[in-house]
C-alpha cells in the first residue's frame, strides 16, 4: 500500500568535508499520513566537475533522549549526477515511528565510473552558524534582487561563502553562482551594503557590515545536524558590543607655538648714542638697517610721450589744402580769360 509522506522539518548541514566532490546539503524529516512515521532523507550536492555515479554514507539517527535509533550504511547507486545538481532528496535512508531529533552522515566513497574517491580519513569541518536579517531588511534585500528566502547575510569564509538563501558552498565548488536560488555572490554582497550604508549614515550607528569569520576547527566534529530543539540548546554567544564613545577625556586641541613679536628698529637721538660712541663704535657688529633707511625707493622713471607722427601729417595735409583752395580757383580763371583772349585775336586778325 503507497503512502505519502509530508515534509515535517528540514535542517542544513552544519559541517563538510574538505576536499570531496560531494557536499552534504540537509537532512529532511518526513512523516506519512497514514502510519504516521517518521522518514529521514538526506540531500547531497555534485560540487566537482564530473558526473558521479554513486556515493556510499554512514549515518547516525538519535532520538528525543540522546539513544541512538539507528547506525548503518547506505549506498546510493545507478547514479547519473551532473556538475552543481542535487541529489538524495527522494531516498529514505531510515523509516522509524519514534521521534528523530539528529542525523550525523559522514561519506565514505564517492564513484566516478570505475573511479572512486575515499573519504573515510577526512576529517570533517565545523561550519559557522549563517546569520539572521532584520525582517525589514530581509524584503528589502529580497525586493532588491527580485528573490524569497533571503533571510541571511551573505559571508565568506576561508574555507567557502554563505549564500543569502542559508546555502554554503565551499572552495572546491569554485563558482560565485548559488545552485539554490541563483544568485550571484557579489551582486548580493553589492546590494547589501547599499542597504546598510543609507541605514547607517541616517542613524549615525556603528555596525560591522563584514565582521572577520572565527577559523573552522580542523578536527573532526561528532556533533550531528539537529532536527529539532528538544536538546538543551548551546548558550547564545556574547552579543558583540558596539563602539562606545568615552566622555571623560576631552580632547584639547594642540596650542600653535608663540611666535615672537618682531620689535621695530628703534633710532636713537643724541643723548641715548653717546654712551655707545667711541671705543664701543668699533665692537659693533654689522648692524641691519631698515629697507626704507638704507636704500631710498628709485624714483619712477617717466616714460617719454609717444610721437604721435599721425597729427603732424595731418597738419601738412591741411595747409596744402588750404594753399590749393586758395589758389585754384584765381588761376583758373586767368587761364580761362588768356585763352578766350587768344581765341579772339585768332578769329579777329589772322581769319
Amino acid at each position: 500500500m503507497e503512502e505519502n509522506f509530508n515534509p515535517v522539518a528540514q535542517t542544513r548541514a552544519n559541517y563538510y568535508t574538505p576536499g570531496s566532490p560531494v557536499q552534504f546539503v540537509c537532512v529532511e524529516l518526513l512523516k506519512g499520513d497514514v502510519s504516521g512515521e517518521h522518514a529521514v532523507c538526506l540531500t547531497f550536492k555534485n560540487i566537482s566537475r564530473v558526473t558521479l555515479t554513486a556515493l556510499e554514507i554512514h549515518f547516525k539517527c538519535k532520538g528525543v533522549d540522546g539513544v541512538i535509533l539507528c547506525e548503518d550504511k547506505f549506498e546510493y547507486r545507478d547514479l547519473q549526477v551532473k556538475p552543481g545538481e542535487l541529489f538524495g532528496q527522494d531516498d529514505a535512508v531510515f523509516i522509524t515511528a519514534k521521534a528523530i531529533t539528529s542525523v550525523d552522515v559522514s561519506l565514505c566513497n564517492v564513484y566516478n565510473g570505475k573511479r572512486v574517491v575515499h573519504l573515510d580519513g577526512i576529517k570533517r569541518v565545523r561550519l559557522p552558524a549563517p546569520r539572521r536579517l532584520a525582517p525589514e531588511l530581509q524584503k528589502a534585500l529580497e525586493a532588491r534582487m527580485n528573490r524569497t528566502g533571503l533571510k541571511y547575510q551573505p559571508q565568506v569564509f576561508e574555507n567557502g561563502w554563505y549564500c543569502a538563501c542559508g546555502a554554503f558552498h565551499p572552495t572546491e565548488e569554485d563558482t560565485v553562482y548559488c545552485s539554490e536560488c541563483g544568485c550571484d555572490r557579489i551582486l548580493l554582497q553589492n546590494a547589501l551594503n547599499t542597504l546598510l550604508q543609507p541605514a547607517a549614515t541616517a542613524d549615525e550607528m556603528e555596525m560591522p557590515l563584514s565582521a572577520p569569520a572565527a577559523p573552522a576547527a580542523s578536527a573532526a566534529v561528532e556533533e550531528p545536524t539537529r532536527i529539532v530543539g528538544a536538546a538543551p540548546a548551546a548558550p547564545a554567544a556574547p552579543a558583540e558590543e558596539p563602539t562606545r564613545v568615552m566622555g571623560a577625556t576631552v580632547y584639547q586641541p594642540k596650542a600653535a607655538p608663540v611666535q615672537p613679536i618682531s620689535e621695530p628698529t628703534r633710532v636713537l637721538d643724541a643723548p641715548a648714542r653717546a654712551p655707545y660712541s667711541g671705543a664701543a663704535v668699533a665692537d659693533e657688529g654689522t648692524r641691519v638697517m631698515p629697507a626704507a633707511a638704507r636704500r631710498p625707493a628709485p624714483a619712477p622713471v617717466r616714460q617719454p610721450a609717444p610721437v604721435e607722427e599721425d597729427e603732424e601729417y595731418e597738419d601738412s595735409r591741411d595747409s596744402v589744402a588750404e594753399a590749393l583752395i586758395r589758389w585754384v580757383p584765381p588761376i583758373t580763371a586767368i587761364l580761362c580769360a588768356a585763352i578766350a583772349l587768344c581765341g579772339f585775336v585768332y578769329y579777329q586778325f589772322v581769319l
